[in-house]
């Protein structure tokens, strides 16, 4: 595992929103993207950088801890990680209807209104230690809830009612 020295890095970006990696000893990646190791459990610690090559990518280094970086360079890396882990905050779930071997989720999310599918319950709902939930829908579409607690009741027993 290669762990970049954050000290000897910086990250530049360009005007067409590509990100480039240029290392203190010269050596330049262009076009550099962020993957979360643990996109579950972590966003901002262990961060790979890599570089596409094909269908492929080359891992250029990880970025261990988020927080070592200048304000600026945090700036850039969250801006790309929040388009490529774009996941929608479900706000209220209006209903689920059950027909057809599939669940029709009817919820309003940070972004609007939205209807989404899911197959099969247990597959496509992961419940995670802290009290949050991501669906995955048929489309492979994630949404998530960050807190269970701070639904609604309404919202609460419609879920209830389809994970019991």
């Amino acid at each position: 595992m290669n762990i970049l020295d954050t000290k000897k890095i910086k990250l530049e970006k360009e005007e067409n929103g590509f990100v480039n990696l240029v290392h203190t000893d010269g050596k330049v990646f262009k076009k550099v993207s962020f993957i979360l190791l643990f996109p579950f459990t972590d966003s901002e610690n262990f961060i790979s950088v890599a570089v596409k090559k094909g269908t492929d990518c080359d891992e250029v280094g990880i970025i261990k801890h988020i927080k070592d970086l200048p304000v600026d360079m945090q700036n850039i890396v969250k801006e790309d990680l929040q388009f490529r882990y774009f996941i929608p905050e479900i706000e209220d779930i209006k209903k689920i209807i059950h027909k057809h071997g599939l669940f029709e989720f009817y919820v309003t999310t940070n972004r609007g209104e939205k209807v989404f599918y899911l197959r099969n319950i247990r597959e496509n709902i992961m419940v995670k230690d802290n009290n949050s939930i991501i669906f995955t829908d048929i489309e492979k579409c994630r949404y998530k809830i960050s807190s269970f607690d701070k639904l609604s009741v309404k919202s609460k027993g419609e879920l209830d009612r389809v994970l019991l």
